[in-house]
């Protein structure tokens, strides 16, 4: 085989073994699922949970896990407060939570939820079962009935 040929011929079967490694690795991750949830709505300001994580009985964890943010309603949506970077919260405590109006919301970068909930999953379980959110996300927040 001339010396050419046989360098592509390995240059394609490396190509062909690198590619099939990425398009596995992309097969198994799969992305999660993030939702928004309304807290509270005034003509000023929009306070809203981003839902980060849903219970996982397979990690024994039965808890959502969110972050709270709060954006004044004219601002750019780049200038917003973090209210809590990471809430452990139950079904029930979520869905009293939940406000009827409807606003918009928007997705920042999670880094600092990640980390915050790295955190909380390294904390001993008594410990983890004290910080868990079970009346209201803004009450747990220290929010509940303060005025824009």
């Amino acid at each position: 085989m001339h010396p050419k040929r046989k360098s592509l011929t390995v240059l394609f079967t490396v190509a062909a073994i690198l590619n099939q490694t990425i398009l596995a690795r992309a097969e198994a991750v799969e992305r999660p699922t993030i939702s928004a949830i309304i807290l509270s709505v005034s003509p000023r300001t929009v306070r809203w949970a981003t839902v980060h994580k849903a219970p996982d009985p397979g990690e024994d964890d039965p808890y959502y896990h969110v972050e709270v943010i709060e954006k004044e309603r004219r601002a750019p949506p780049w200038q917003f407060k973090r209210l809590a970077t990471h809430v452990v919260v139950t079904a029930d405590a979520l869905n009293r939570s939940r406000s009827r109006q409807k606003a918009r919301s928007y997705f920042y970068k999670d880094i600092e939820f990640r980390i915050a909930y790295q955190n909380w999953r390294v904390q001993p379980r008594p410990q983890r079962e004290a910080g868990v959110c079970r009346t209201t996300i803004l009450e747990c927040v220290g929010i509940a009935g303060k005025r824009d």
